[in-house]
């Protein structure tokens, strides 16, 4: 729930005010139905129970309650609980949770770089600790009599995935030290061709 909410208020923080359709296109371009898990059908519910809770701001267009007649924006609340949620995406290591880690991508650029790289080096920290108790963890399971023998296949798929991701990080970490892309502060690194939303031409400043 929580990778389906950040995703909400980010797009939602890019394109404000937006309608219900025009965020559900734009996270379909993401593909967020496939790495995320979100039924393209849920986006609009989703919305609504932001704003329920007080995250987003209903702005209605005549009766009824259609979603393409609802825009949205984000409250001082949702803007708040849309930056706890990115840096807990981006601060903490969760391999079974792949997603909140491609939620995160999606919007690192919201947060300056030292805070990116800081968050960055904590996850190689967290990813070596995984990879160096992996062959006690591997043993343990191997050596369980009650432990089916295939399990030990479930652990060996998990654990290259963090293999892989450790990998990854070092990369990204270096290639945001060297100064590749733009984040929170800095002039943008990407203009939108013309016709797309002008929005992604600024990059607004994290609170604080």
């Amino acid at each position: 729930m929580s990778t389906t909410r950040l995703l909400l208020l980010g797009v939602v923080r890019i394109f404000q005010p937006a309608y219900g359709y025009q965020l559900r296109r734009e996270l379909m371009t993401w593909q967020v139905e496939h790495w995320a898990n979100i039924n393209p059908g849920s986006i609009y519910t989703g919305l609504r129970t932001l704003a329920k809770h007080g995250y987003l701001l209903e702005l209605e267009e005549g009766a009824g309650r259609k979603p393409g007649r609802t825009s949205y924006k984000l409250t001082s609340d949702g803007e708040s609980e849309y930056f706890s949620l990115l840096r807990s995406a981006l601060w903490t290591v969760n391999g079974f949770q792949p997603g909140q880690m491609q939620a995160a991508l999606s919007f690192v650029w919201s947060l300056r770089r030292d805070e990116v790289l800081a968050a960055l080096e904590s996850r190689i920290v967290q990813l070596e600790q995984l990879e160096k108790a992996e062959p006690f963890a591997e043993r343990q399971i191997v050596e369980d009599p009650g432990t089916p023998n295939h399990v030990v296949e479930m652990f060996r798929i998990s654990s290259a995935r963090d293999r892989g991701e450790l990998e990854w990080t070092r990369g990204f970490r270096q290639r945001v030290a060297d100064g590749e892309y733009s984040f929170a502060g800095e002039p943008p690194s990407w203009e939108p061709p013309p016709g797309l939303a002008t929005h992604w031409g600024t990059i607004p400043d994290p609170p604080g």
